[in-house]
């Protein structure tokens, strides 16, 4: 069980400080992540929004490498169908030489509309480019010299000047939103991520999902690690959920920036278990709860819907010292450098 940071830059510019301090914020976060000892910081990638403000996450995690020496990191996720592979390679190479090796690669094939159309790419090919941009991406990434024809691309005998700096493949993650999918992606060995808030209407409905995950590897020759990574909206303070004024003002702010995605009021998201908010007590028996139904991996979002940086802190502080030490389940699992 690990349990991390997941920030997806969600902007206000009517109540936040300006763009350049919020991304030095998100710098600071990962910091501040690794001195309370998360195991890794992801952020997002968007585009055309302030729903997400950080288009590229790869140079982020350059900046976040500089300054921390041993939390993992990695997108939530890296949006392969906008990206050139060859270029995403080289990006992502990058980030794991300057953290040295600390990168886990998260990646998906994107959702919102607008940013099909931004980019002048058909949401109806989103499936296909993604699965040929991994192809190259995992080919180029081997070190080997290679020539691919797809639907898409076409290279001929090319290799990159620079690999990862993990000796080993990096783990990789992709976002999914079904049980089809969460098979699919089994089936070929990967990791999973999943947001509940997205995914389903109440926590306990991500079974059957994590269940159909499962039953992919099973059938995989791949020899996939098997983790199953869950982002989750997380507030801990004195105060009890029905009651917690912070935690309802921000849910309800980030809730409405949503673009496409299913909208729940507050209390409706307390309602179906899909957010973990209110006292120490209340946090640990949500995250529990989704510790019982199979997840790994705990991607906590501190810092949704404006949430100021010294109140995301106090939540991290509380969830470090009062509710993860009782999860069941959790070993403590913090890296150490070059882990």
């Amino acid at each position: 069980m690990k349990i991390s940071i997941f920030s997806v830059s969600d902007y206000y510019p009517d109540l936040q400080v300006d763009r350049a301090t919020f991304i030095d914020e998100q710098v600071e976060l990962a910091q501040i992540s690794e001195d309370l000892g998360y195991y890794a910081y992801f952020n997002a990638e968007h585009h055309f929004h302030e729903y997400g403000l950080i288009p590229d996450p790869a140079l982020l995690l350059a900046a976040v490498a500089m300054k921390t020496k041993t939390i993992k990191l990695a997108a939530a996720v890296s949006l392969l169908t906008f990206l050139h592979p060859l270029r995403a390679a080289e990006q992502w190479a990058m980030v794991d030489n300057l953290s040295k090796g600390r990168l886990i690669l998260g990646v998906g094939s994107g959702y919102l509309m607008h940013e099909f159309e931004g980019f002048n790419i058909s949401i109806a090919q989103k499936r296909d480019r993604f699965d040929e941009i991994l192809e190259i991406m995992e080919k180029a990434l081997s070190r080997e010299r290679f020539s691919y024809k797809g639907k898409f691309h076409e290279f001929k005998n090319v290799q990159l000047n620079i690999g990862p700096y993990q000796d080993r493949k990096i783990d990789t993650a992709i976002a999914i939103l079904t049980e089809t999918a969460a098979y699919y992606i089994g089936k070929r060995g990967y990791q999973i991520m999943t947001i509940p808030y997205a995914t389903v209407e109440d926590i306990t409905e991500l079974k059957p999902i994590y269940d159909s995950y499962h039953r992919g590897l099973k059938d995989s020759n791949n020899g996939g690690s098997g983790e199953i990574m869950a982002g989750i909206h997380t507030y801990v303070s004195e105060e009890p959920a029905s009651r917690n004024s912070v935690a309802r003002e921000h849910i309800e702010r980030y809730v409405n920036s949503r673009l496409y995605a299913k909208r729940s009021s507050y209390d409706k998201c307390l309602d179906r278990r899909i957010i973990a908010c209110g006292n120490p007590d209340e946090v640990t028996a949500s995250l529990q709860r989704l510790i019982d139904q199979g997840t790994d991996h705990i991607m906590t979002i501190q810092n949704f819907g404006g949430m100021p940086l010294d109140k995301t802190q106090r939540s991290m502080e509380l969830l470090k010292k009062e509710v993860i030490p009782r999860l069941k389940g959790y070993n403590g699992d913090i890296p150490t450098e070059n882990s």
